[in-house]
């Protein structure tokens, strides 16, 4: 359900709520989400005006154990400039019953198109929504358990149902199942470090309901209160200290009588049983009843009594109801994954361009991270990884239980520079230092030939690699590079070749001696063998002189390519 109130102003993209109420594990949970996302903005960064044309949810991480995700495109995508502002919201669901309690952040991550100074661009952004799940209660008719289910280790609490509010005649025994025991009412957390169910029992006694007194009976065959004709007629007066509380009606002409009454609650003092035989005639004694015995008790002391004085037996139980509880309830600790170290192929260091494979083993569900950034799709139990950073992936069993693995360090060293080199004559230079150099001909290594320089013998293909300790190489561009017999120039008719200045920063000068008039190619090559300048000069008979405007060149190295008839050479001079 999409929140239509949710707006910016000025407006920007944002959420609403910008976090999750919490939620309760072991309990349904369900709450939408409302994104508002303007066609047209302005980025507070840069102060541009923004057009946001497509919105591309491309990974949820971080989801609690039994919720799901779902957003209102079936296939996640949003265009807010398509019918603004109709087309500006958009919302997702998270539902579902979680399993594990915890604080989470789950993370969202989308890919923006839009359009800043009418050009088209892609921006990954990601935003982060926090969510705490509740720990479930568990509970029966004696007490109650905060946290009864989890991911190993799990610290619970106990709470009982009859409490005493102080008074001291509830006690309370309680066994946690993991070999600890208490007699408090409120007992210490309990933390529970292996999987596994253990049973916990509470036993709640509460001794409050009193001494109570409800019969008596009486028996015999007293000497002092036998009527002559026939029985004697019985009743009893309870006395509290000198204090009357109760007398029973006579039982006429009965040697052996029950006297039931209302319940008498006893305290803890001592009590008196007078038991008389009501007889008007002929006298007995000064109210004309028989005294026939009594006996005494004291009010706490609870049982079956049986005493005897002057022939008469009294018996009755004194009832002291003690109320028992005793209930049992079950903590369920589910096992974490177990990391089993990496496997990394093939080490944890290897060149800029190579890869590195991390990989673990267990069926679980996977999520690799590079520098605390979820790398979205790598949820396998393998990552390929391609620039230097910390790594580690959590783990999740079909429990909800989740752990993260040790962090390891990947590193992608740096190459060493793209190697140039230039020809002066029958010698190749580079001026590349701090690297190991290996000179190639055709693609074959030159044995020994790992120097800055390079004097070659046969025309070809040239080639210079540069090499790190680590082993991380560059291989150069190719050149292609013409040997010359300068000697056999020389004889060929040419005398005193000379380039001046050299450095030059206007005109460079080229001079020589011929013996015979011809066509002269002359060619000005970059480092990296790029011909620059290219004339075509009329070689005369003695003397031959001609400057070349190097005024428009970069400062750098060239090399300057006679080539005739006759002979090719070469000669390097610096540009200013």
């Amino acid at each position: 359900m999409i929140d239509y109130g949710c707006t910016m102003s000025p407006a920007k993209p944002t959420l609403c709520p910008d976090s999750l109420l919490p939620g309760t594990a072991m309990q349904y949970f369900d709450q939408d989400v409302t994104f508002y996302m303007p066609a047209e903005f302005t980025d507070a960064g840069s102060g541009l005006n923004v057009t946001l044309n497509r919105i591309e949810v491309t990974g949820v991480v971080g989801i609690p154990y039994g919720l799901s995700f779902e957003s209102s495109s079936s296939n996640n995508n949003f265009y807010p400039s398509s019918n603004p502002p109709a087309t500006e919201h958009g919302c997702a669901k998270f539902c579902g019953t979680p399993l594990v309690p915890g604080d989470y952040v789950i993370t969202v991550y989308v890919k923006a198109y839009v359009k800043v100074l009418g050009l088209n661009q892609t921006q990954d952004d990601s935003f982060e929504i926090p969510i705490t799940i509740l720990p479930a209660t568990s509970g029966n008719s004696s007490f109650t358990i905060t946290n009864p289910s989890g991911c190993a280790p799990i610290t619970t609490s106990f709470t009982p149902v009859h409490q005493s509010q102080g008074n001291p005649q509830y006690s309370y025994f309680w066994d946690f199942g993991n070999s600890n025991t208490s007699n408090l009412e409120f007992p210490p957390a309990q933390n529970y470090t292996s999987a596994g169910e253990y049973i916990v029992s509470l036993s709640t006694t509460i001794d409050t309901l009193g001494y109570f007194l409800s019969a008596v009976s009486v028996s015999g065959s007293p000497t002092t209160c036998d009527d002559l004709f026939d029985g004697p007629d019985y009743y009893i007066i309870i006395f509290e200290g000198a204090t009357k509380i109760y007398q029973s009606d006579k039982v006429t002409n009965e040697s052996s009588v029950t006297f039931s009454f209302p319940t008498i609650t006893l305290n803890n003092g001592i009590y008196n049983i007078e038991v008389w035989d009501h007889d008007t005639f002929m006298g007995g004694g000064a109210t004309g009843d028989d005294w026939c015995g009594t006996v005494s008790f004291l009010g706490h002391t609870a049982g079956y009594m049986h005493l005897t004085n002057s022939g008469v037996n009294v018996t009755f139980t004194i009832d002291h109801p003690i109320l028992n509880f005793a209930d049992t309830d079950t903590i369920k600790v589910f096992p974490k994954p177990i990391f089993n170290g990496f496997t990394i192929t093939p080490h944890d260091t290897v060149c800029d361009g190579d890869s590195i494979l991390l990989s673990s083993i267990g069926n679980y569900n996977w999520q690799w991270y590079h520098d605390t950034t979820a790398v979205i799709g790598a949820t396998g139990s393998e990552i390929t990884a391609f620039t230097s950073g910390n790594y580690y992936v959590s783990m999740m069993n079909d429990f909800g239980c989740s752990t993260h693995s040790d962090t390891v360090f990947l590193s992608f060293l740096n190459l060493p520079p793209l190697p140039t080199f230039w020809q002066t004559g029958n010698l190749l230079e580079t001026m590349i230092s701090g690297y190991s150099l290996q000179w190639y001909f055709e693609g074959t290594a030159i044995q020994g030939a790992n120097e800055q320089t390079l004097t070659i013998t046969e025309s070809g293909y040239y080639t210079l690699e540069a090499s790190n300790d680590f082993g991380c190489s560059t291989m150069s561009m190719q050149y292609y590079a013409s040997y010359t017999d300068i000697a056999k120039f020389e004889n060929n008719g040419y005398k005193g070749l000379s380039v001046y200045p050299n450095p030059a920063t206007e005109i460079v000068n080229i001079s020589f001696e011929a013996s015979e008039p011809e066509e002269l190619n002359i060619i000005v090559t970059d480092f990296l063998g790029k011909p620059v300048i290219i004339q075509n000069q009329q070689i005369v008979p003695g003397f031959n002189k001609y400057s070349l405007d190097i005024s428009m060149l970069p400062q750098g190295i060239y090399i300057i390519r006679l080539s005739s008839g006759k002979g090719v050479t070469g000669v390097r001079f610096i540009a200013e």
